[in-house]
C-alpha cells in the first residue's frame, strides 16, 4: 500500500463511465488503465499487464492465514446499444451487454473497502480480467509468471443472472457452466456453371449432410447434457448462374461434461471429414472460443450460501447446470472454489441483448457478500 488513499468512490458513476466507453476483448487498454488507477486511488498497488490486459492486487494482513482471490471480468461484447439512457455506449457497435462493468464495480468497491480495512488474516487478491466473452483471459493471466506464486486457497466470482428475482444468489456444487466451443468448418471444391453443376463439386450436398449430422449429434451423447447450435452457413454467393464451390458451416458445440465435449468434437471432425472425401472437396476445421465447464467445489458453494443465508439474500438452486459458458472454469481448475450468480430481476432484459444494462442495485449486494465472505474467511 501507499500512503496516499483517496477512499471517496462512487460507484455507480464509475460503473455508468465505463458503460459509456467499452472496449472489445483484447483491447481493453483504457479500461484496465482506468481500474489501475481507481486501485491507485485507494492507496493500493496493483500488477498489471499481467497476461495482456489484466491486474491484480494483493490486500495483506500482519498475521498467517489463507489466500482467498475474488475475480471480476471487464471486456465487452460487438452488439450496437439500443438503450437510450445517459451513459449509453459512446463506441458505436460495441457494448456492456453482459455487465462485466458492473462484476468490476463490484470489485473495486471490495477494493475501496479492504484498503480501510485489510484482513485479519492471510490475504485477498482481487484479479480483474480481460477477454472473458472469447474464453482467453483466464488463460492468458494464469500463463503469466506472476501467477505462479499466488496459490490461493479458494476462488469466488459471481455473473449477474437476468430472469431471477434481484438479488437472489443462484449457485450449486458441481458443474455450474457448461463447457463449450465453437466450430467453423470450410469446405473447398469447385465452381460451375449453373445449367452444368456437374461440370464442378459443389460443397452443398456435404453442407446438407452436416446441418443434419449436428442437429442429430446431441441424441448420440445422451449421458451428459449437450447442445449444437447452428450459427451461420453460406454456400456460395448469390446469383443464379453459378453454382458454389465453396461453404462455411459454423456452430456451437456444447455440454456440462468436457469429456463428453471432447467426443463431441472428434465425432463431427471424422462425419466432416467422410463428406468432404465423399465429394472431392477440401475442408478445414478451426475450433474456436474453447470454454471449459465451470466445476464448483462442495466445501467453497456452502461458503457461498452460508454467508447468502446470513445476509438473508434468497438462495436458489438450479437442477442443471447454466448452458452459457465462462472462463472462470480454468481458475477453479487451479484451485477449489465457485461462481454464483445473483438475480438481476425477474423481467431483466436478457444477457447479450441490445437494450441489456447492469442493474446498479446489485453493485451493493454483490460487495456486501463478498465482503462478509472475506470476514468468515480471514476474520
Amino acid at each position: 500500500m501507499t500512503a496516499n488513499r483517496d477512499t471517496h468512490f462512487d460507484p455507480i458513476r464509475f460503473r455508468h463511465h465505463l458503460h459509456r466507453y467499452p472496449e472489445l476483448s483484447l483491447n481493453e487498454q483504457k479500461t484496465a488503465s482506468e481500474i489501475t488507477d481507481q486501485l491507485l486511488k485507494f492507496g493500493l498497488t496493483p500488477k498489471t499487464n499481467i497476461g495482456g490486459h489484466g491486474l491484480l492486487v494483493e490486500i495483506k494482513s500482519r498475521n498467517p492465514g489463507p489466500t482467498t482471490l475474488l475475480r471480476a471480468d471487464f471486456d465487452a461484447l460487438p452488439i450496437s446499444e439500443t438503450a437510450q439512457h445517459d451513459h449509453a455506449s459512446r463506441h458505436h457497435g460495441c457494448m456492456h451487454a453482459c455487465g462485466h462493468d458492473g462484476h468490476t464495480v463490484s470489485l473495486l468497491t471490495v477494493a475501496n473497502r479492504l484498503s480501510q480495512h485489510p484482513p485479519a488474516s492471510g490475504r485477498v487478491i482481487l484479479l480483474f480480467q480481460p477477454a472473458e466473452e472469447i474464453g482467453q483471459g483466464a488463460k492468458m493471466m494464469l500463463k503469466d509468471p506472476r501467477m505462479q506464486d499466488l496459490q490461493p486457497d479458494y476462488v469466488f466470482a459471481y455473473h449477474n443472472l437476468p430472469g431471477h428475482p434481484l438479488g437472489s444468489v443462484v449457485i450449486k456444487s458441481g458443474v455450474f457452466a457448461c463447457a463449450s466451443i465453437g466450430v467453423k468448418i470450410t469446405l473447398t471444391g469447385k465452381t460451375s456453371h449453373a445449367a452444368k453443376p456437374e461440370k464442378g463439386r459443389s460443397p452443398a450436398p456435404a453442407v446438407a449432410r452436416i446441418m443434419d449430422y449436428l442437429h442429430q449429434m446431441p441424441e448420440a451423447f445422451e449421458e451428459a447434457f449437450s447442445l449444437v447450435t447452428l450459427v451461420h452457413v453460406k454456400v456460395g454467393n448469390e446469383g443464379f448462374g453459378t453454382a458454389p464451390g465453396r461453404a462455411d458451416v459454423m456452430a456451437t458445440i456444447r455440454s456440462d461434461d468436457n469429456y463428453a465435449l471432447e467426443h463431441m468434437k472428434k465425432s463431427l471432425q471424422n462425419f466432416a471429414k467422410k463428406q468432404a472425401e465423399s465429394y472431392q472437396l477440401g475442408m478445414n476445421i478451426d475450433w474456436i472460443e474453447p470454454f471449459s465447464a465451470t466445476v464448483n467445489d462442495p466445501i467453497a458453494t456452502d461458503m457461498v450460501i452460508k454467508t447468502a443465508n446470513s445476509l438473508n439474500y434468497p438462495v436458489i438452486t438450479p437442477t442443471e447446470p447454466m448452458r452459457w459458458s465462462e472462463d472462470m472454469g480454468e481458475f477453479l481448475q487451479q484451485a477449489p472454489g465457485a461462481l454464483f450468480c445473483l438475480g438481476s430481476g425477474v423481467d431483466h432484459p436478457e444477457l447479450h441483448n441490445p437494450d441489456y444494462d447492469f442493474p446498479d442495485a446489485l453493485i451493493g449486494r454483490a460487495s456486501r457478500l463478498f465482503l462478509t465472505l472475506i470476514k468468515q474467511l480471514h476474520g
